[in-house]
């Protein structure tokens, strides 16, 4: 009984100082203030987990069609390039400024499967700059951009080059 009044009393003085620590605060927000590695860990470990939870049951096609990631391409340079940067171009001011700072997409992608890069891009994540895009994109357009990110590992500056003026190209066709 005086074990469970005492785990009872540190529960309650842990949560008293985390209370406390919020209404003083104290803790820094500040994107130009680095995380600690305890808080990363915490953070990444989370964002990790629930991702791969709330992404099992998505059935992610087997492989992507040309089109597919050639329209991808498209969304991402529109879109994503900014905060992540694209082979051979540094990230824009905003994408520098993020904290924590957007993944290069041409490593991370190999970090996830195309399940949890559909569901990160419908659904963003909350406190990292990374928004959702479900409530504007169907989910055609959200495969497509999944398509490219997935491409992206194995895309060379010249290759992202040759894609942009084609992109320019096509985009001339469709406006005369």
């Amino acid at each position: 009984m005086k074990l469970l009044i005492g785990f009872i009393a540190a529960l309650l003085v842990v949560l008293l100082g985390g209370l406390l620590t919020v209404l003083s605060g104290a803790f820094n927000v500040a994107a130009t203030d680095p995380d600690s590695t305890m808080t990363e860990w915490i953070l990444h470990t989370t964002m990790r987990r629930s991702v791969a939870m709330r992404s099992s049951g998505i059935v992610a096609p087997k492989s992507f069609a040309d089109e597919q990631v050639r329209d991808g391409f498209g969304e991402f340079s529109a879109m994503c390039a900014g905060c992540h940067g694209e082979p051979g171009k540094m990230r824009s001011a905003v994408g520098k400024g993020l904290r924590p700072r957007a993944p290069d997409l041409a490593e991370a992608a190999r970090d996830w499967d195309s399940a949890n890069l559909f569901w990160i891009v419908k659904n963003g994540i909350k406190m990292t700059g990374m928004p959702a895009f479900g409530p504007t994109h169907d989910d055609p357009t959200i495969w497509n951009i999944v398509a490219f990110v997935s491409q992206l590992p194995n895309i060379m500056p010249e290759q992202y080059r040759q894609l942009e003026q084609q992109t320019a190209g096509s985009d001339d066709k469709h406006q005369h």
